[in-house]
């Protein structure tokens, strides 16, 4: 760091230069400033900085070469960006840091608490006490913030609540999983997380993906770990990386000059590593089984889609989706009432489950769906395990599921789409998918990660001539299924079925 003072005539010329604070009389510049510094005669031209030397920490035996090489990084600076692919063994980087730091506070998502975190702390860390900060009331979740222990996990609703005692835990690292819930600059829990900067002296982020819609979303998380990398403004650090489309000037955009301006400095304070780049995995493979929609399926469908091309023009995005939604239900055998009932009715989607199942024979499998009524229905009509948003005894699911207890586990996406590892099961089906590209990865790295020697196999259930195959065609291009329909079918209202 730099530290110098500016005559205020010269202030103008330090405006481009990321990272400044001003703090007690004085101008602080990251050390990489040292150029443009001279160049204004700021400092003089025989001002150098010393050489960094990195310290070998003695790592524990049981990480991979590349997680040694990682954590390393990470561990001789303040803050870091740990983006790992997902597989990779992002939460046994996150404990070894901690083992190394001290008492650590990990904020992460509560599915991934127990089965992921004190899990891999049980099992890599014997000599280390963690603590599930997870409680039914405030009072709860304080006694366990006060018990003595190295690490502290708990989920980001239990961070709002206890952030006042948090402030006065002494915590020396802080370590966000999943960091892209604070991709939004303006979001309270992004707000809430900043406020720690000042208060826990090393920060460090984590995550698969934590720009899974812009780069955009890097800002608020590389803030939280190395607050001088990019300094404090977000609106001045869009402008030096970003362009405003003037057509649309709530539109930023990024060339390919701008991308590698962006990721050179990035490389500074953080590491993208892919899961292919580090990792002997065997290959997944895709299987396609279509059906044929009943005819009273087609005709529930051809319902919604006449309703879709009479009033798109009037209808606002929410609207559109809301009846897209409805599509999906239908496909899938049901329809959900204005009233609130179900009308179920047959579906040869079920029939292509079965088929699967008969396929894979008795091996574990995870069926994804969308809809709480598949996952309900699904379950005890094929003598599986339902995991939603009321299933209570969650952990014990995921662990019977781990043991071969289980065989057929019926869930969403984003109730084990993040953190957990099944390398016991190979095959995955998609009963139905969602609409976000980020789910549909992240559910299929549940089971090709670190440890998996078997070819991993997902089976998609896709309805003849249905919104089914335009799904599956925009997650494999990353695109956005909403928007690429609303605009193609506001422009086209007359289109017949097979448009979708």
């Amino acid at each position: 760091m730099i530290e110098i003072i500016v005559p205020v005539e010269q202030i103008p010329y330090i405006r481009t230069i990321e990272g400044r604070k001003f703090h007690n009389g004085k101008w602080q510049f990251p050390d990489n400033a040292i150029d443009t510094l001279k160049k204004y005669g700021l400092v003089g031209s025989d001002l150098k900085i010393e050489t960094k030397t990195y310290k070998q920490y003695p790592l524990s035996t049981h990480l991979y070469s590349y997680q040694k090489e990682v954590i390393n990084k990470a561990l001789n600076e303040k803050g870091y960006g740990l983006f790992l692919d997902t597989g990779t063994g992002k939460s046994v980087c996150g404990l070894e840091i901690a083992k190394h730091i001290g008492k650590t506070l990990v904020l992460c998502p509560l599915s991934v608490i127990e089965t992921a975190w004190i899990d891999d702390c049980h099992r890599f860390y014997s000599d280390l006490t963690i603590v599930n900060c997870w409680g039914s009331n405030k009072q709860d979740r304080l006694n366990k913030l006060n018990q003595i222990a190295d690490i502290y996990v708990m989920n980001y609703e239990s961070f709002k609540i206890l952030k006042n005692e948090i402030r006065s835990a002494n915590f020396k690292c802080m370590i966000i999983d999943e960091s892209s819930v604070m991709k939004n600059m303006k979001s309270q829990i992004t707000n809430d997380i900043l406020s720690m900067i000042d208060v826990i002296p090393r920060r460090f982020v984590l995550s698969g993906t934590p720009n899974p819609n812009s780069n955009l979303e890097l800002f608020p998380q590389m803030k939280f770990a190395i607050p001088e990398l990019f300094g404090n403004s977000y609106y001045g650090w869009q402008a030096t990386y970003f362009h405003q489309d003037m057509a649309n000037p709530h539109y930023w955009f990024q060339t390919q000059e701008d991308k590698e301006k962006l990721f050179s400095r990035l490389s500074e304070g953080c590491i993208f590593l892919k899961k292919e780049d580090c990792i002997d995995l065997p290959p997944k493979v895709f299987e396609i089984k279509q059906f044929e929609l009943s005819t009273t399926q087609k005709t529930y469908y051809a319902n919604i889609l006449q309703d879709i091309h009479d009033n798109i023009n009037t209808w606002s995005k929410f609207e559109f989706t809301a009846k897209l939604m409805k599509l999906r239900e239908i496909i899938s055998g049901f329809i959900i009432n204005k009233d609130n009932t179900i009308t179920d009715f047959d579906t040869n989607k079920d029939k292509a489950l079965e088929n699967a199942f008969d396929e894979i024979c008795n091996k574990p499998i995870i069926v994804w769906c969308q809809f709480q009524h598949e996952i309900e229905k699904l379950a005890e009509k094929y003598n599986g395990i339902a995991l939603t948003s009321k299933t209570k005894n969650r952990d014990e699911i995921i662990r019977q599921f781990k043991e071969g207890k289980i065989q057929k586990l019926f869930t969403h996406p984003k109730l084990l789409g993040k953190g957990l590892t099944f390398t016991n099961c190979t095959y995955n089906i998609y009963y139905s998918l969602s609409f976000s590209y980020e789910e549909f990865r992240q559910s299929q790295d549940r089971i090709h990660r670190i440890g998996q020697i078997n070819k991993c196999t997902y089976i998609v259930l896709q309805g003849k001539d249905s919104i089914d195959n335009r799904i599956y065609n925009c997650l494999n291009r990353k695109a956005n299924i909403v928007d690429e329909l609303y605009i193609e079918m506001g422009l086209k209202t007359k289109q017949t079925d097979k448009v979708i």
